[in-house]
C-alpha cells in the first residue's frame, strides 16, 4: 500500500514548512516536518492504527508530533492523506475534507 499526499495536505506542509523556516530557520524546519511525516509515511504499513474521525467517519485521524499536528486519511487502494493541521484549531469539518474534484490525487 502506498501514502499519496493530496494536494490539500502537500499545501499544509509547504506552509508548515515555510512557518518553521521563519520561526527557527532551515533546522527546526527538517525536524519538525520530519516528526509530522514519518508517522504518516509509516501508515502504508500500518493504515488502520488510527481511529476514524468522529465528523467525517469514512475518514481517520492520525495524531502526529507528539498531539501537535493531527493527518486526516482515507484508506481506499492507497492512504490518500487529505489534510495536516494543527491540532488546537477548530474541528475540521467532513465538507473540508474532501478534495477538490478537479485537483490532483497524486
Amino acid at each position: 500500500m502506498r501514502v499519496k499526499l493530496l494536494d490539500q495536505a502537500k499545501a499544509d506542509l509547504v506552509e508548515l514548512n515555510q512557518y518553521y523556516r521563519t520561526v527557527g530557520g532551515t533546522p527546526l524546519a527538517r525536524k519538525m516536518l520530519a516528526r509530522i511525516k514519518e508517522p504518516i509515511l509509516a501508515l502504508k504499513d500500518h493504515p488502520g492504527i488510527a481511529p476514524p474521525y468522529e465528523l467525517a467517519p469514512n475518514i481517520q485521524r492520525l495524531v502526529v508530533a507528539d498531539g501537535t499536528f493531527l493527518a486526516f486519511y482515507r484508506v481506499d487502494n492507497d492512504v490518500e492523506v487529505l489534510h495536516i493541521r494543527r491540532a488546537e484549531r477548530a474541528p475540521v469539518t467532513a465538507a473540508e475534507l474532501e478534495p477538490n474534484p478537479h485537483g490532483n490525487h497524486s
